[in-house]
């Protein structure tokens, strides 16, 4: 394993998450109760229970296709501040942050919450694993973004005139085993938020809830799809060679100067 670079006092990190989907449980509702007494004991007592709906769409090739709305139930553990805390699915549980401090920290927190679950539901089999960081891009005083990102990322939203709606890019790699999805989205005013993470329910800090001015949101994205027996010990291990994967395309898309201006 990699050696641990040194933590940065101003970390452009804002969001992180991880996802473990396991092999799905019909009445996983049975076990929320367990699960929900034992995480507000560990320190997550702010629990609520929602529906979500989505669409499922069949039979394209007809003239009229088949429109299935279809139910499903989440569960979010949080703590008292709602900047972290758990997100449980019939076939899959999250663990996210707005308040990441280092690695070895969210690791423990994310095997500590997959470990109950497995505890009380005997889970199987693991499908896909998954870790993803959103890193807030601003310039300090009075730099400018090019200081701060690889010149591939900033597309023409340095060069041309009038008030920037916002400038996209996307690159999908396949690495040993999974896929790293990187993505930059530069934009004037506050952070922009990627579609899926506009009900984000945990609270950002406040030095990124005040961003509004010229920033760019790098979200990195890796994540395996295989089905593996449930192990703890490999979770872990994939867990740590995405960080390392993640680590390496965060280095690629910040310059030097930036990881001066955060160390």
């Amino acid at each position: 394993m990699k050696t641990v670079a040194p933590k940065m006092s101003f970390a452009p990190v804002f969001y992180t998450l991880a996802q473990v989907q396991f092999n799905p449980i019909a009445q996983m509702s049975d076990y929320v109760a367990r699960l929900q007494e034992r995480l507000r004991r560990g320190g997550f007592p702010d629990f609520q229970a929602e529906n979500q709906f989505e669409l499922t769409i069949r039979r394209l090739d007809e003239s009229q296709p088949d429109v299935q709305p279809q139910q499903h139930m989440r569960w979010s553990f949080m703590n008292a501040k709602r900047t972290e805390g758990y997100l449980l699915l019939s076939n899959a549980l999250v663990f996210n942050t707005t308040i990441y401090d280092t690695f070895a920290d969210f690791l423990q927190k994310t095997i500590f919450g997959l470990s109950l679950v497995h505890e009380i539901v005997e889970l199987a089999y693991v499908e896909r694993i998954g870790l993803r960081y959103l890193d807030a891009i601003v310039p300090l005083s009075n730099d400018t973004l090019q200081q701060y990102l690889n010149p591939s990322l900033l597309g023409f939203s340095a060069h041309l005139q009038g008030r920037l709606n916002h400038s996209f890019t996307e690159t999908v790699t396949v690495i040993e085993e999974g896929n790293l999805v990187a993505r930059a989205v530069i934009t004037d005013g506050a952070l922009a938020l990627s579609p899926d993470l506009i009900t984000l329910q945990l609270e950002l800090q406040a030095r990124f809830k005040e961003i509004n001015g010229r920033n760019a949101v790098l979200d990195t994205d890796y994540f395996v799809v295989k089905r593996n027996s449930f192990d703890l010990k490999e979770i872990e291990d994939q867990l740590l060679k995405a960080h390392d994967i993640i680590t390496n395309a965060f280095k690629v898309s910040v310059t030097d100067y930036a990881r001066e201006k955060w160390a």
